[in-house]
């Protein structure tokens, strides 16, 4: 089939995620001749997509709601458009897209594909019914796949464990957004000119991404003035795995941190920090670990699915154990101890490791391949 006959349908949670993480693999549907259908929330970055081969729809989903008449609500609103929706084949990407998008391919004969961009909080809560029932979900959904995606083979190893899918599935590995590498990325981007070491960490303020971790490893250094720890993501009391307010206030307060809401010029923070913290519980492919190493920044991360695909071992990065805020502060001494030598050859290692594996390029190609031969 010609692609300017061929229609690609992506379905993720909000237009943030697609115009963060998909906006490139969207961009060369576009130029390669693709109509492109795009299913989410609305949000402001549905605006960044403007051209005219793009059909755009909105649909509600509470990311982590686990409300029934609002999961109801979400699953209904997708119905109503896959029963006019005329598209060849569909990229489902994060959970409850991967689910309900799943279960409506499927019952309206259309070819799918679920990107599993991670598992999250399914296999790290101590929720053990709600992760029982998503577990048999997504078994129900994904049976039928064309095929099922993941970031890293942690995940697709934990899948086949679980019998989420089985051997006979057709899956591939097709290790997330990538980055793209470019010798003006940084070009324009002020460096920090202050005498402080700058601890950053970004991510949603939630539980499973280490942020607790991270508040007592910083009020532990405390009193050494020199040391700066600042957390910059967005926080909403009410979602599922949300910290506790009066925590994160107290932590604002007495200055433990500085917290910034979510930043569209992420890049500048990475590039003012010092070093980049990731104390995550688990990672499809951390975006923040390989922008990260793109403007070669130190990393201190977790030995967790995720970080380890792009810090495999100590010649990358800083490696502590997830959970455990005392093996972060032991990381923090650790970097504090490192020669300017020790640290150009970890960023070195990290940038050529990450330019290698995860270059945006190469990861657009495979795309293209396997949507062009499905």
């Amino acid at each position: 089939m010609n692609n300017k006959n061929k229609t690609i349908t992506l379905v993720s949670n909000n237009y943030w995620t697609l115009y963060k993480f998909r906006y490139d693999v969207i961009e060369m549907f576009v130029k390669k001749g693709y109509k492109v259908n795009l299913i989410a929330h609305k949000d402001k970055y549905h605006l960044n997509f403007d051209s005219e081969r793009i059909n755009k729809y909105f649909i509600p989903v509470e990311v982590r709601s686990t409300n029934i008449l609002t999961e109801l609500k979400t699953f209904i609103s997708l119905y109503n458009i896959y029963k006019d929706l005329k598209t060849d084949i569909i990229i489902h990407f994060t959970i409850k897209p991967n689910i309900y998008g799943s279960i409506l391919a499927r019952y309206f004969k259309i070819k799918s594909i679920s990107f599993i961009t991670g598992v999250g909080y399914i296999f790290t809560s101590k929720k053990y019914f709600l992760r029982k029932i998503i577990a048999l979900l997504y078994r129900y959904s994904l049976k039928n796949n064309y095929e099922v995606w993941f970031t890293n083979n942690s995940d697709k190893m934990l899948f086949l464990k679980n019998k989420i899918i089985d051997k006979s599935q057709k899956t591939d590995i097709v290790p997330g957004a990538g980055i793209n590498f470019c010798d003006t990325l940084n070009k324009n981007i002020k460096k920090d000119k202050s005498n402080k070491i700058k601890f950053l960490m970004i991510s949603r303020v939630v539980k499973d991404k280490g942020v607790l971790e991270f508040i007592k490893t910083a009020q532990h250094f405390k009193s050494q003035a020199k040391l700066e720890f600042t957390l910059i993501g967005s926080y909403n009391k009410d979602i599922t795995g949300s910290i506790d307010h009066n925590i994160l206030q107290e932590a604002i307060n007495n200055k433990t941190i500085t917290y910034y809401d979510y930043q569209d010029n992420i890049l500048e923070y990475i590039e003012q920090s010092t070093c980049i913290v990731q104390p995550s519980y688990r990672e499809g492919i951390s975006t923040i670990l390989l922008e990260s190493a793109s403007l070669k920044k130190p990393i201190i991360t977790t030995d967790v699915p995720g970080c380890i695909d792009v810090i495999p071992d100590n010649n990358y990065g800083i490696i502590c154990k997830s959970k455990d805020y005392k093996s972060l502060i032991l990381a923090i001494e650790k970097f504090l101890t490192l020669t300017t030598d020790q640290i150009d050859s970890m960023v070195n290692n990290t940038y050529k490791y990450v330019k290698s594996n995860f270059n945006r390029k190469d990861i657009l190609k495979k795309y293209e391949y396997i949507i062009s031969n499905c």
